[in-house]
């Protein structure tokens, strides 16, 4: 069992990424918040986990050529294809579809093997927020005024890929593990509707032709494909793209700094205040990571590297020594790549592939 674990840092210089909408509490209702949360007694901006797996999502398609599964919708629910031989995303990004009809009685389930966190501030609200206030004034008769918040700060989201769930799918008759339709879900006492019947037909068509592996409790398919939607999972973070109100503040949301280590563990050692405010400052706390990675040597394969990249710009806005930080974890005993984003994305990726042979 082996992990891609990894923490990005996005400047957000003057950006409202990820909005709540209008504030329906005030009278004139023409106040657009951006999303909050409160911890302790401070709320700070953040983009919620389902915008960040939005911009995921767009940037391998539009980068990497993913096919994204189709989505279908039934009264109030919305699924996709269920189908992670064809789709990707399906694969990576996890669903649920039941299959409801003619004695077929059938939900299936995956757990995305990539989990991701919030892009949370890393400064609090009162030293990041700012209302816009304007006027719409396009159009005939009095201006109407209206109020828009938008942020300048840094947000800070850790992310773990399943390396051995990638591509392997499993046929468990429990939640999260009946990844599959196959024949043994068609009841034995009546015909099956023919469309479920068609669907079963089409997925056993594609795995003789994709060749994947049959096992009695899960199909696993060739490493070649598990190898190539891992690593472009991971390379997607260097072209990242997306995000709200991009007209008006046009934010780069590409990762500035970030942190990429393989871990034998369901365990990110990035999540916690590794990165954290202090005095209004964003401070990086290179001796308690250090630590909290020989605590976990025993999980860490051997000859992995930390892998840390940088913007030159953006440490440099932050009085952060790269020098200082690399040589405090190497005299713990860390073993540490250092270089660009793109060089850090690409050497872990190096690293990774390996894992699938």
């Amino acid at each position: 069992m082996r992990f891609a674990t990894g923490l990005v840092l996005i400047d957000a210089p003057h950006s409202a990424l990820n909005m709540l909408g209008i504030d329906e509490s005030l009278p004139d209702r023409n106040v657009t918040r951006v999303k909050t949360f409160r911890r302790g007694g401070k709320r700070y901006p953040y983009v919620s986990p389902q915008a960040w797996r939005y911009w995921w999502r767009f940037t391998l398609k539009e980068y990497f050529n993913w096919e994204l599964s189709p989505l279908y919708r039934e009264q109030k629910q919305v699924f996709t294809a269920a189908n992670p031989l064809r789709y990707p995303d399906d694969d990576v990004f996890g669903y649920m579809r039941a299959f409801k009809k003619g004695g077929v009685n059938v939900t299936v389930t995956r757990v995305s093997p990539l989990k991701n966190t919030p892009l949370i501030s890393i400064l609090p609200e009162r030293s990041s927020l700012t209302a816009d206030e304007g006027y719409a004034s396009r159009h005939e008769g009095d201006p109407v005024p209206y109020s828009q918040e938008f942020y300048s700060t840094v947000f800070k989201g850790a992310f773990s890929l399943d390396l051995d769930a990638v591509g392997r799918f499993t046929l468990v008759n429990k939640a999260g593990f009946k990844n599959l339709l196959t024949r043994i879900d068609l009841p034995s006492k009546r015909e099956p509707p023919a469309e479920i019947v068609e669907e079963i037909e089409g997925l056993e068509k594609l795995a003789r032709e994709l060749r994947v592996k049959k096992e009695e409790k899960e199909w696993i398919m060739p490493s070649e494909i598990r190898k190539k939607r891992a690593s472009e999972v991971i390379k997607a973070l260097r072209v990242l793209t997306g995000g709200a109100k991009q007209s008006q503040y046009h934010t780069d949301v590409t990762p500035k700094f970030i942190l990429l280590l393989n871990v034998d563990a369901g365990i990110n050692p990035f999540i916690g205040d590794i990165v954290f405010e202090e005095n209004g400052e964003i401070k990086f706390d290179a001796e308690a990571l250090a630590k909290r990675l020989k605590d976990l040597r025993d999980v860490i394969p051997k000859g992995a590297k930390l892998y840390i990249g940088y913007d030159e710009g953006f440490v440099k806005s932050l009085r952060w020594n790269m020098t200082e930080i690399s040589k405090a974890l190497e005299e713990n005993g860390i073993e540490v790549f250092i270089g660009t984003v793109g060089e850090a994305v690409d050497e872990f990726v190096r690293e990774v592939e390996p894992y699938y042979g």
